[in-house]
């Protein structure tokens, strides 16, 4: 096992074959987002957040050209505000909107493969920000405007991925010992799989709190959290998320 730990692997192939998903997308205007949750447990440890984010994609296998071209069209008539690019090859189309916004910026992708007589369509949405735009007004975006776009651009709900990265200002044995048996504490979690090298540390884990999970070969998960030793020891980077990481680290 790498010292990335299977985190980005459980992502890439996880994500088309999740058979089991736990939850709902509905967010009520008091009801703490999952990012929110992360977020909050990182304040309580002390931590300095550089990057966040919310990540849901869809495979669809029954698009036509036609029914691509028309949906295309429908999304960039919908969010007319967002830049619109297009990139075409022998086999794939790649339709790209972008918008920033106070809040952070967002991206819907669309993209259309072709191989083997068969093509597969894929539909992503994105926001990034950082810790200034990740504050009351921008958990309230969220929900009356990220979570309600996730309802107009995919034909089924997705699987709504948050992460979080940043850093704390101690050394990596210090973490360890507190920050991050703290922060899983503060987010009632139960560990289920757990690395440990010289500068590097991962933690599967899964927590009532959240609002999905995955199934894993023994039980649930929908907490990852990964930290990381920089420099000369002085401070540690961290990478936190729901259910599985889809921030590199």
């Amino acid at each position: 096992m790498t010292r990335y730990f299977y985190i980005l692997l459980i992502f890439f192939v996880g994500i088309g074959f999740l058979p089991i998903i736990n939850g709902k997308n509905t967010i009520e205007a008091n009801q703490l987002l999952d990012i929110e949750k992360l977020d909050h447990a990182i304040s309580q440890t002390n931590g300095e957040v550089n990057e966040w984010s919310l990540y849901a994609r869809e495979n669809v296998k029954s698009f036509t050209n036609k029914g691509f071209a028309q949906y295309s069209k429908n999304m960039q008539e919908t969010f007319s505000d967002f830049n619109w690019s297009k990139e075409e090859k022998a086999e794939e189309l790649i339709v790209v909107g972008t918008r920033k916004t106070s809040h952070g910026e967002e991206t819907i992708k669309l993209q259309r493969t072709l191989g083997n007589g068969h093509s597969i369509s894929y539909i992503m949405y994105e926001i990034r920000g950082n810790q200034e735009s990740l504050g009351e007004e921008t958990s309230q975006y969220l929900k009356k405007q990220f979570i309600p776009n996730t309802e107009i651009i995919f034909t089924s709900k997705p699987l709504i991925f948050s992460c979080i990265k940043g850093e704390f200002n101690d050394t990596l044995e210090k973490v360890l010992s507190n920050q991050a048996v703290e922060m899983m504490s503060i987010l009632d979690a139960t560990e289920t799989e757990s690395l440990e090298e010289e500068d590097f540390h991962s933690v599967s884990a899964y927590s009532k709190q959240m609002s999905r999970s995955i199934p894993t070969k023994n039980n649930e998960m929908n907490i990852q959290l990964g930290l990381r030793k920089s420099g000369m020891g002085t401070k540690t980077t961290f990478v936190l998320g729901t259910p599985i990481l889809t921030i590199e680290y």
